[in-house]
């Protein structure tokens, strides 16, 4: 291995650790959005990298999942099934894999000059919105209290009035991992998700968080999430199919958005129609 190489393979290990310490924890948060175990998150994570890898031609783009999307796939499921955690995971799976087979149906029509009719106005205010509710949803898993409502504006007035049932140590634990959060990104070299993960793993199994009424991940079990065709009713195909359409809009918009962005003023365009492909793909894997 000549020294330039080696200097190569160097900065290709620091980026992928970085992209680790970025991917990882956002796909156990996203997971949770979306009212899916860690594992599904992680092994769609997985098969993002992979496929659109092999197929995606954007060097500046990566697919995995989003929170548009998360939040999406976890209105869709609720809608459909409730508190139903196993009909939940099966009307996920059908939901994927339509909005894979949107995405290629656009692809192959080489519709990816749409999002040039999504301005950015549009786009800052969708991701705005889609961040107060995201915001909204979480501070229940901030203070270890129950949601007790769905909707965003429901959820934060419900976790307001729970103020004397707030979890001290739940509390205390999500705002020191905030502020280190903050503290860490003024280290770019240092992947700050990851060490805020790591560390809170360490003090969890230190102090015994779990027995204290904080909410721990435990153990991931990949292998219990392996996708498989999920047994669902016509009707069910059918509700899916249209409920697919909106899954397709929040992710073209965070997709195609995110790629001709990153690339405005440089030499190598990434090819929208082609990005509808490879997501395509990796949803129906």
């Amino acid at each position: 291995m000549t020294a330039r190489s080696g200097a190569w393979l160097a900065a290709d290990l620091v980026s992928g650790v970085s992209m680790a310490g970025l991917l990882l924890p956002e796909a156990v948060a996203y997971s949770g959005i979306a009212g899916m175990p860690p594992q599904a998150g992680l092994l769609a994570l997985f098969a993002g990298l992979l496929v659109y890898g092999l197929i995606g031609r954007s060097r500046f783009a990566i697919v995995s999942a989003t929170s548009s999307s998360a939040a999406v796939l976890g209105a869709t499921t609720l809608s459909l099934a409730g508190h139903d955690a196993a009909l939940r995971a099966a009307l996920a799976a059908g939901l994927v894999l339509a909005t894979g087979l949107a995405f290629l149906a656009a692809g192959s029509m080489r519709l990816g000059g749409i999002c040039s009719f999504i301005s950015k106005p549009v786009l800052r205010g969708f991701s705005s919105g889609l961040a107060l509710v995201i915001i909204a949803r979480q501070l229940p898993k901030l203070s270890g209290t129950p949601a007790g409502a769905d909707a965003a504006p429901l959820v934060a007035w419900h976790w307001a009035a729970q103020l004397p049932q707030w979890n001290a140590s739940a509390m205390a634990l999500g705002l020191a991992a905030l502020v280190a959060l903050a503290l860490l990104s003024r280290l770019p070299r240092l992947p700050g998700a990851l060490v805020v993960i790591a560390s809170g793993i360490v003090a969890s199994q230190l102090l015994r968080l779990g027995d204290r009424g904080v909410a721990v991940v435990g153990r991931i079990d990949l292998a219990a999430a392996w996708p498989s065709l999920p047994v669902l009713s016509p009707p069910q195909w059918t509700s899916l199919a249209e409920l697919s359409l909106a899954g397709h809009d929040a992710a073209v918009r965070a997709a195609l958005a995110a790629g001709l962005e990153l690339a405005t003023g440089q030499a190598f365009h990434a090819g929208g129609s082609v990005r509808l492909g490879g997501i395509g793909s990796f949803n129906s894997k």
